[in-house]
């Protein structure tokens, strides 16, 4: 694959990297990020690109580090083991966290120009880290203790070009529709294998008195993953559509007709209207209503929602008694699950003063002890990028969509190179009547067109 130059650093991470990194959290649920941490876009912005390099070096000095990241990458767990990091070493871990739908210019304005502002950052593995430019900022991590214990998909998913630069404590996950498998069974609701019948059930739910999904249409990295959902039949019409895809301009989006009358049939969910509202679907017309899913779900407002298997395992940590399952989204009849390939990533920053700070955190991370706390924590995890982690579990709904899948695919998130940032708009659009499935093609092909003659010039 092409390495991007140093000249398309800056460009790549502002403009590019967006949708990869608010889907398959990877895909965890948000937690809300303390406010004192929280800075504004531009205020941020402004701070990065004024960095004084006096205040950096007394940073060093002082046993700090500077670590980036957005919101909802960062867990309660996280900050216990920096704190008790902090009580062995003396060196603290500052984390600065941001919005989710700014971090991508943000963390693009801070590492340009060799910044060292930011000693270390969080990003998605992957080939969204490659074709955002991550390796020329990157430090190689490949001669550190823990990558031997490191999963095999772990390593793949973190190496470019011979070096692992990427350290993950996140897990593979799966994706589909999520539902109440306990209102099924008192209902008398089968799981649908085809498009027609999953659009009976949702009627047939409505009929119940019930609204069959949660989707908060506004929400950036979880309304995009419908589009993910399709990757299964990109992989059945050609098997190389990653190679075809990432191969040059003139290779489209536009040339799978699977990707066409699939993303149809979404636009037919997503626009289907009640009067003026969702037909199908909750949406509370908030930028970021990703935490009402939880109450939804679990008050039977909703029995559905189109998200990843660790999530009943949420549920249930928040009370709910419900059991939980999934199925593959039947997008065309598809019947093939989709796996995120991995969550985010820590990585540190090349220009950095603490290098072996950072370097001393990730052993100290990757320790049997802190792993085991860490796992412990994150419910939300129902795999592990360390060998051996005994504190994680699948989920019913785990279980339940891998009974009934064939081998799932990674999301086309993961591999195909310049992922339109957008993409959750056009969602919008088709939702609300102003975009068509024509023109969310146009769209990202021609975004996919100008990012390769970016990193071509």
């Amino acid at each position: 694959m092409k390495k991007l130059t140093n000249k398309v650093m800056a460009a790549s991470l502002v403009v590019c990297m967006a949708a990869s990194m608010l889907a398959g959290c990877g895909n965890s649920a948000p937690e809300e990020a303390d406010t004192a941490e929280m800075t504004g876009a531009a205020e941020e912005a402004d701070a990065t690109k004024k960095a004084d390099t006096e205040e950096t070096t007394e940073s060093a000095a002082a046993g700090e580090i500077n670590l980036m990241a957005s919101q909802n990458w960062i867990k309660d767990v996280d900050n216990e083991l920096f704190d008790k990091f902090e009580e062995e070493t003396g060196i603290k871990v500052k984390v600065s966290l941001t919005p989710d739908n700014e971090y991508e210019t943000l963390l693009g304005t801070t590492l340009s120009g060799g910044s060292d502002v930011v000693d270390m950052f969080m990003y998605g593995a992957g080939s969204q880290m490659i074709s955002a430019g991550i390796p020329d900022v990157a430090v190689d991590l490949s001669g550190e203790e823990w990558v031997n214990n490191l999963e095999i998909w772990a390593v793949n998913a973190n190496t470019y070009d011979g070096k692992l630069i990427g350290f993950s404590t996140w897990g593979v996950d799966y994706e589909g529709v999520l539902y109440n498998k306990t209102y099924f069974e008192e209902n008398n609701l089968e799981v649908p294998e085809t498009w027609d019948e999953f659009m009976a059930l949702c009627d047939q739910i409505k009929g119940l008195g019930v609204t069959p999904l949660y989707e908060g249409i506004n929400g950036t990295w979880h309304t995009q993953s419908w589009v993910y959902a399709m990757t299964p039949l990109m992989a059945k019409e050609n098997p190389d559509y990653i190679e075809y895809l990432n191969e040059s301009k003139d290779n489209k989006f536009a040339d799978f007709k699977c990707f066409r009358d699939g993303l149809g049939q979404i636009e037919q969910l997503l626009a289907a209207k009640e009067g003026s509202a969702p037909k199908y679907y909750t949406n509370d017309g908030q930028a970021e209503d990703w935490f009402g899913s939880y109450i939804s779900l679990q008050d039977r407002e909703t029995v559905m929602m189109f998200t990843y298997s660790a999530y009943a395992a949420e549920l249930k940590a928040n009370g709910c008694t419900d059991e939980f399952g999934m199925f593959p989204l039947p997008v065309l009849d598809n019947k093939t699950a989709v796996s995120n390939g991995g969550g985010y990533s820590k990585f540190i920053n090349k220009n950095s003063k603490n290098i072996e700070a950072c370097k001393a955190l990730l052993n100290f991370l990757a320790e049997d002890e802190n792993l085991e706390t860490y796992y412990a924590a994150r419910t939300d995890l129902v795999t592990a990028s360390f060998k051996d982690v005994e504190s994680v579990a699948a989920t019913t709904a785990t279980t339940d969509v891998l009974s009934r899948t064939e081998e799932p695919v990674v999301m086309l998130i993961k591999d195909v190179l310049y992922w339109d940032p957008d993409v959750y708009k056009y969602l919008q659009g088709m939702a609300d009547g102003t975009t068509s499935s024509d023109d969310f093609i146009s769209n990202v092909d021609e975004y996919r067109e100008t990012m390769f003659d970016t990193v071509a010039e």
